[in-house]
């Protein structure tokens, strides 16, 4: 007499779950969500709120040109691009230019971007 097959277990593990013991990944993130740790250094300076404000009106502009309408040095603003692309919040293009990320457009004619843990209101000055 042949005893009842077992359900077999699969050699693929569950997502959010590497093989090893007690090693688990981070679930995958939400398509458009920044990282939280990402947007808390990216929201604590005036000049990168400038800068998105710059870019959430539509225009790719370069590092130089952001430079100037956000009141810092070029080398500064070429930091704060560096840090606001490793944040997933910009991309650049050709020619240099930069811009939102596609994920982070601005709501039709408002000035608000939202990054899934908040919604930046960028039409105030600073």
């Amino acid at each position: 007499m042949n005893a009842p097959e077992q359900p077999s277990i699969a050699s693929n593990p569950p997502p959010n779950i590497t093989s090893g013991p007690g090693k688990a990944s981070a679930p995958a993130p939400e398509p458009g969500l920044i990282k939280l740790k990402h947007l808390s250094r990216v929201l604590n300076v005036p000049a990168r709120w400038r800068i998105l404000r710059e870019l959430a009106r539509g225009e790719a502009l370069p590092v130089k040109e952001l430079a100037v309408r956000a009141r810092c040095p070029a080398a500064s603003a070429s930091k704060h691009m560096a840090l606001l692309k490793k944040a997933g919040l910009v991309v650049v293009g050709y020619g240099r230019l930069y811009k939102l990320a596609p994920d982070v457009q601005p709501e039709p004619g408002g000035q608000r971007l939202d990054l899934g843990h908040c919604v930046l209101k960028l039409d105030t000055a600073w």
